[in-house]
């Protein structure tokens, strides 16, 4: 397992709160539009900072909707950043939708895809966020079963405790871990237990951009 070496960093960047209706999000930013500087002022006043890149939410229906930042110009990118989040929180990818994220270039930076920049830029915040997650969410099932956390185990969106027999989706603890806090010293996952990074996916834009239901650039118009 790999284990986050940046906890303060990881912690000003990665936020957690409550989903109206109820559920989980999980809000993260790499903040590419400020300059190191910025940047580490940020990390001395964490209270003070909103902006965010992406985020993750969790439905009490138990869908996954993923914002992904950077747009999609034929790269894949729609597809796999949402794929990085979605092996660290050991989601089931049926149950995965993908939003585009707003456009801000001011806080944001430049929105581009690119140079294979997307996927270094936001390899380590969006599996920090899957991660993050996944604990939270085992933490919530071992508080609503009152067992230790480290015997709930996940597999594809699902909670089990296998000395019980119980088990529960994501979306059904979601709500009570919203109420946990972000958890310190995040284990990551093993490359060799990836099961759906280096896989095969269909592009999620694929039927929208087929039928024109993207905005483009000549959608756009300046205000």
């Amino acid at each position: 397992m790999e284990q986050s070496k940046t906890a303060y960093n990881r912690r000003a960047f990665l936020k957690s709160s409550f989903l109206a209706g109820g559920g989980l999000m999980i809000s993260f930013s790499a903040l590419p539009g400020l300059a190191l500087a910025e940047k580490a002022e940020l990390l001395n006043n964490v209270a003070d900072w909103s902006e965010i890149t992406g985020y993750i939410k969790i439905t009490p229906d138990n869908i996954i909707k993923i914002l992904n930042p950077n747009p999609e110009f034929g790269q894949n990118v729609m597809t796999a950043l949402p794929m990085i989040l979605a092996e660290e929180l050991d989601a089931d990818w049926k149950k995965v939708v993908v939003e585009m994220g707003h456009h801000d270039n001011v806080k944001l930076g430049p929105q581009f895809t690119g140079g294979s920049n997307s996927v270094r830029m936001y390899w380590k915040p969006l599996r920090e966020a899957g991660a993050a997650a996944r604990q939270m969410l085992r933490e919530a099932a071992a508080q609503t079963w009152s067992v230790p956390l480290e015997e709930v185990t996940t597999k594809s969106g699902m909670l089990y405790h296998e000395k019980s027999g119980k088990s529960a989706t994501y979306g059904s603890v979601a709500s009570k871990a919203a109420a946990i806090p972000i958890p310190k010293g995040l284990k990551l996952k093993d490359v060799k237990d990836f099961k759906i990074i280096r896989t095969s996916r269909k592009n999620v834009e694929a039927s929208k951009i087929l039928t024109g239901k993207p905005l483009f650039g000549l959608d756009y118009k300046y205000e």
